[in-house]
């Protein structure tokens, strides 16, 4: 039995309803079915056992980005399944975010460069390659750099909750201005 993934999948599940701060390493114990003894050699702290949990979340993105983006073979497409594909998974969502940007701001800059890799690797493959007609002339550093400022500005735990959006509908808005602008064209095929 691989008691590591047990302990960060029982802390993910714990915290998926009230968040990194509302579990003790009691009741992760409890939850898991083994004793505090046990969690404490498998993981020197509770913050460790968190690292876990963002590790395994972030490979688990990285295998789903990459399926998204593997399922299209047009730009737009791509970029489609990959908003869908972030959209749709619901642990980006949950108060454990949430708390790791706010009590863990080092393992939340960790999210940050990844996603920020992410999309600064998709975008400028897309804007760059020149095998597709559907850009504009752009150049892909600028356009990404904008793009991730738009998306740390926007989607984060904080603007989310202080501007009482859902996440999907933020994501989804944000996309949209940055693929088809905010001026109402009538041949746009604009969603």
């Amino acid at each position: 039995m691989d008691y590591r993934r047990r302990i960060a999948g029982a802390l993910k599940e714990l915290a998926a309803g009230r968040g990194l701060s509302g579990v003790t390493v009691d009741e992760l114990a409890a939850y898991a079915g083994i004793s505090k003894r046990t969690i404490y050699r498998y993981f020197r702290s509770k913050e460790e056992i968190v690292r876990a949990v963002v590790e395994e979340f972030l490979s688990t993105m990285e295998r789903k980005i990459q399926q998204a983006l593997d399922s299209e073979d047009d730009p737009v497409g791509k970029i489609t399944a990959l908003t869908r594909t972030v959209t749709e998974n619901k642990e980006i969502f949950s108060p454990l975010l949430h708390d790791l940007y706010r009590h863990y701001p080092h393992l939340w800059e960790k999210i940050e460069r990844f996603r920020a890799g992410k999309i600064q690797q998709t975008f400028e493959s897309l804007l760059s390659s020149g095998r597709y007609g559907c850009f504009r002339q752009v150049d892909p550093k600028i356009f990404t750099a904008a793009l991730i400022s738009g998306i740390r500005a926007v989607i984060n735990p904080a603007f989310i909750m202080e501007n009482n959006l859902r996440v999907e509908e933020a994501i989804q808005s944000l996309f949209t201005i940055y693929l088809y602008g905010i001026v109402k064209r009538a041949d746009a095929d604009v969603p």
